[in-house]
């Protein structure tokens, strides 16, 4: 499976809003929190989106993960190019993650994701999917999508995988 975020091809386009705890640490696998700086109006006068450029990816994506002043780090095999981040290479068991350094003390915020799973896989089978995870404790390699199977937190997993052998048909299933 190769994952990637960048601006060509077939995206899917996922936006949630949920409700944050104070103190809790944003763990994504990939992030995309709008493009441009400061505030816009949203609706007819209701509310204003703020960039929060300590959570937000936007290309090109030069000195993503790497060095100390980095706000992420790169886990397994992701790999970060200027126009993309590529998760993991079109290659069986690989893993890889992109996690967000900085805790966020948001009380509301919205998360927007744009990414693309694509591979020379057979039957359309592109890996087994990618999860996002906003969770109290970060870089916690585990089992499910590369995370710890126990977490408190919200994860957002898009499972491509048929794993029932009775499954004919190949349908990305999204859980939260």
């Amino acid at each position: 499976m190769a994952a990637t975020l960048g601006s060509s091809g077939w995206w899917q386009r996922w936006r949630r809003r949920v409700s944050a705890r104070n103190g809790s640490t944003m763990l994504l696998l990939l992030l995309l929190l709008g493009s441009g700086q400061g505030p816009r109006q949203v609706g007819a006068g209701q509310t204003f989106e703020y960039l929060k450029r300590e959570h937000s990816l936007s290309k090109p994506y030069q000195g993503v993960g790497t060095g100390s002043s980095s706000l992420w780090n790169l886990m397994g095999n992701a790999m970060v190019m200027t126009q993309y981040i590529r998760l993991t290479p079109d290659m069986q068991s690989k893993q890889g993650a992109l996690w967000n350094r900085v805790p966020c003390f948001l009380r509301d915020w919205e998360l927007q994701v744009h990414f693309k799973i694509h591979g020379q896989g057979k039957k359309n089978l592109h890996g087994d999917g990618l999860a996002i995870w906003y969770t109290k404790d970060r870089m916690q390699p585990g089992p499910v999508f590369g995370n710890m199977d126990k977490f408190v937190g919200l994860g957002v997993f898009v499972d491509t995988y048929p794993n029932e052998e009775k499954q004919q048909e190949v349908m990305a299933s999204v859980r939260a």
